[in-house]
């Protein structure tokens, strides 16, 4: 994953919507953080390490 992918959203409330588009990543030094999305119109954050549970890319970004 990476800033500028779509994913789609799983098992989270019906309000996120059902896809985001990833637009910062946050890792600490000791291997964890936080993924930021915009979703449904508002920047919403997922733990890194619970993101496998949570998104799936569906687009990657590609660099021009």
């Amino acid at each position: 994953m990476k800033v500028g992918d779509l994913v789609k959203l799983l098992n989270l409330h019906p309000e996120w919507g059902k896809v985001g588009i990833i637009t910062r990543i946050l890792h600490t030094s000791i291997k964890t953080g936080q993924i930021y999305l915009l979703a449904s119109g508002t920047i919403r954050t997922i733990p890194w390490t619970k993101s496998h549970k949570y998104l799936e890319v569906i687009n990657e970004r590609t660099k021009n």
